[in-house]
């Protein structure tokens, strides 16, 4: 348990791999997770492995997302789901999907992240690139476990997820999903009306239009249309006829906490690392697209076009004035008929020939020597858990401080880099208790806000995993001014 501790507290610390645990002081970076010092990178690596092969990583997952969810029940029952691409350089066959980042085509994997409507992360899901339209079924199922029965859950998607397939799923599983729509806009029926909404402690004066609105391959849903300066400025879908429409602003407008989230964890806490760089080869079973499938649909548009090409003939030879009547009765006219039954009969045959194809195949059986490497789950799995703890951790403490410190640009920031990885301090243990004294900060309300935040810190005693010894936190005295 130490050990684990130890490996999510160096990655709140700022080392983004295990590699970098040798560029902290080992006897300074130990005591934080209750040992004497920190082990060596030789002796972290193998055991963190042997604890990984011998953890199931879907119940670690579960463990995981029902332990997120009892310190801090959502509430509001709102999560927000989203596709993360993480790239993997090397040479081995690993499947390809799209790199937003960089707006193009690589190696790499795919992490199906959920995350509470306050910015925690609950659950995720690892798999090769393809699209929330097949990831989603995973992810919520992982979630429904997490929550307690009868809980209600609204998803939140960005366009990327807007779309009948997913909607239908959600209808299924009876969870409610808010969208925006993707382009193009339709033009509301109604009248716009006028309502006064409150965004961040401010009345804002917005024109919306409300009505519902079927989508194709769903049905009926509701739609929001948002106007600005007499034009649509946004549109928002959702299965929930019954929330109010500022509420619905609402939930779409804190889903940026999604992206931020991906955003923060991948550069602050390294959820883009891998584990390790070994994988297991084997055979691609992937359903993929069939290129004889393709082949043969080819083969069906040139014998469409040949046949209207033909058609097209026979109808400028009929209007066409200078030929006589005799000539085309008797000869063009039953040679262009011929080559229209021709092309008739080489459609019907390519028509044939590819419903016979199937449209789809394992990749393994369209080429015997595809191959895919997987990467070790379980330890995917403990590495992602103790990162995202890191994670959950500062977003804890940061909110917590932000009751005190009122700063809502900069919270994050503080609490991550003046607080978490920039503050020194000295633990003393005993027998019967821990007692932990930092340093204070150089700013005077962000000491203050940190004092407040220990005393209520230890009016809950807290106590690291797997030590009874409870932990008291105080702030050092500062040390008196001088003049130079």
């Amino acid at each position: 348990m130490a050990l684990l501790s130890v490996t999510s507290t160096c990655f709140a610390l700022g080392a983004a791999t295990i590699e970098q645990f040798k560029h902290l002081t080992a006897g300074c970076a130990g005591p934080l997770a209750g040992l004497a010092v920190l082990p060596d990178v030789r002796t972290i690596r193998p055991r963190l492995a042997a604890i990984a092969e011998a953890t199931d990583p879907v119940a670690l997952q579960h463990m995981f997302a029902a332990a997120m969810l009892a310190a801090d029940p959502v509430t509001s029952g709102v999560y927000y789901v989203d596709d993360h691409f993480v790239p993997c350089a090397g040479a081995k066959p690993v499947g390809k999907g799209w790199n937003n980042k960089r707006g193009r085509a690589e190696k790499g994997r795919a992490d199906t992240q959920v995350t509470a409507g306050d910015g925690r992360a609950v659950c995720f899901v690892t798999g090769e690139p393809s699209g929330l339209t097949v990831t989603l079924p995973r992810a919520l199922a992982e979630l429904k476990k997490a929550v307690p029965p009868g809980t209600p859950i609204m998803l939140g998607f960005d366009r990327g997820g807007a779309y009948p397939q997913v909607f239908r799923h959600c209808r299924e599983q009876e969870v409610h999903w808010v969208s925006y729509r993707r382009a193009p806009l339709a033009v509301p029926a109604g009248l716009p009306i006028l309502a006064t909404i409150t965004v961040g402690g401010r009345q804002q004066e917005i024109a919306r239009a409300e009505e519902t609105c079927h989508l194709k391959d769903y049905g009926q849903a509701r739609q929001l249309t948002l106007l600005e300066r007499g034009e649509v400025a946004l549109q928002i879908l959702t299965s929930d006829f019954g929330a109010c429409p500022a509420e619905i602003l609402s939930w779409l407008r804190s889903r940026w906490r999604e992206e931020n989230f991906l955003k923060y964890a991948a550069a602050s806490y390294g959820i883009d690392g891998i584990c390790d760089y070994i994988a297991g080869v084997q055979a691609n079973t992937k359903i993929v697209d069939n290129p004889a499938r393709k082949a043969a649909v080819t083969a069906v548009r040139r014998a469409e076009k040949t046949l209207a090409t033909a058609r097209q003939d026979l109808a400028r030879l009929l209007r066409g004035p200078a030929m006589p009547a005799a000539a085309k009765n008797t000869k063009l006219i039953p040679a262009a008929q011929k080559k229209i039954t021709r092309a008739e009969r080489a459609l019907a045959a390519a028509e044939a020939a590819r419903d016979r194809v199937p449209a789809r195949l394992p990749a393994n059986v369209i080429d015997p020597q595809a191959k895919v490497a997987l990467l070790r789950t379980c330890r995917r799995s403990l590495q992602m858990v103790l990162r995202l703890l890191a994670h959950n951790a500062e977003h804890w403490l940061s909110s917590h401080l932000n009751a005190y410190l009122r700063d809502d640009d900069e919270y994050r920031a503080i609490t991550r880099e003046t607080i978490i990885r920039g503050l020194a301090g000295i633990i003393t243990c005993t027998p019967g208790a821990i007692t932990v004294e930092l340093q204070q900060p150089d700013a005077p309300r962000v000491a203050t806000a940190l004092a407040l935040l220990l005393e209520e810190i230890n009016a809950a005693q807290p106590r690291l995993p797997g030590d009874h010894r409870p932990i008291t936190y105080r702030l050092a005295s500062r040390p008196p001014a001088f003049n130079t």
